[in-house]
């Protein structure tokens, strides 16, 4: 809803007045001046305005007759409907000969319509740039949290790949403990062998001796078949190791151009925002 304020109504009335020379008010829906050039009617109801107001006209006329007639209780001159898009907000009345003050009338009232527009779109305009400033600050702190998340997720990979590289050389070194192990099974092979072969050329007595070359020689076996298994599910576990260095170097590199470009929109984010804190500054002027 529209509405003539009482200081843009008196701002009005005294720079009409000023350029112009004549008397002149503005008054509210109900009739009430709320701008007047000489200050000494002011709060005062003016039968004119409110005849406007209730029976929907667009203007009353006092001429010099009615003036004489009144005994001067009412002034010759020319009142006006003040509408905004449709709305009655208020009146504008002169005094003065009815044919010099009209068009200044009309001048006044068109310059209040205006007046109220331009208030209204500027009301437009900061409630619009205080929803873009609002919004352009939640997605910067969005934007920055997505990368701090970014960062740390580059830092994540790095560990990984530190840590893929790290196991790949333990690997390493098992394969190493592994060929000792064969070499040991190998040897307690043959040893299990030379035994049983004493055990048989010792007869009766090497009997118990053979039972135990035997179980040494199945265990040398079964330690070597067992060793000869591990390479193979090393080899697997490196190969998984692989994959995950390589996929987190990528990881990391993506990373990378993603925190770069969310720091390039941050920056242009920043920039919009403080060409809002510009507009804000130069709409609340």
């Amino acid at each position: 809803m529209y509405k003539i304020t009482n200081e843009m109504a008196q701002q009005l009335v005294e720079f009409v007045s000023a350029e112009t020379g004549y008397g002149m008010i503005v008054c509210d829906t109900s009739g009430v001046i709320i701008g007047d050039s000489l200050k000494d009617r002011l709060g005062l109801r003016h039968a004119g305005a409110a005849r406007i107001i209730s029976e929907g006209i667009d203007n009353f006329v006092v001429t010099k007759e009615d003036e004489i007639a009144t005994e001067r209780k009412m002034r010759e001159g020319y009142n006006c409907v003040i509408s905004v898009d449709g709305d009655r907000i208020g009146t504008f009345g002169i005094t003065g000969a009815v044919e010099s003050v009209k068009p200044v009338a009309k001048i006044a009232s068109a310059v209040i319509v205006a007046r109220i527009k331009e208030i209204r779109n500027m009301d437009l305009i900061r409630e619009v740039v205080t929803k873009v400033s609002v919004n352009v600050h939640e997605a910067a702190t969005t934007i920055e949290a997505i990368s701090a998340g970014a960062n740390d997720l580059i830092a994540t990979g790095d560990s990984l790949a530190r840590a893929a590289l790290e196991t790949d050389k333990k690997v390493k070194a098992t394969n190493m403990i592994m060929d000792l192990i064969l070499e040991v099974a190998d040897q307690t092979k043959l040893l299990g062998l030379n035994a049983a072969i004493l055990a048989a050329q010792a007869g009766v007595h090497g009997r118990g001796f053979s039972v135990v070359a035997e179980e040494i020689r199945k265990l040398a076996a079964n330690s070597a078949s067992s060793a000869k298994k591990i390479p193979a599910i090393l080899s697997e576990i490196r190969s998984a190791l692989s994959e995950v260095s390589s996929s987190s170097k990528h990881t990391s590199t993506i990373s990378s151009e993603q925190s770069r470009s969310l720091q390039d929109i941050t920056r242009v984010m920043e920039e919009i925002q403080s060409s809002v804190n510009v507009l804000v500054s130069s709409v609340n002027k």
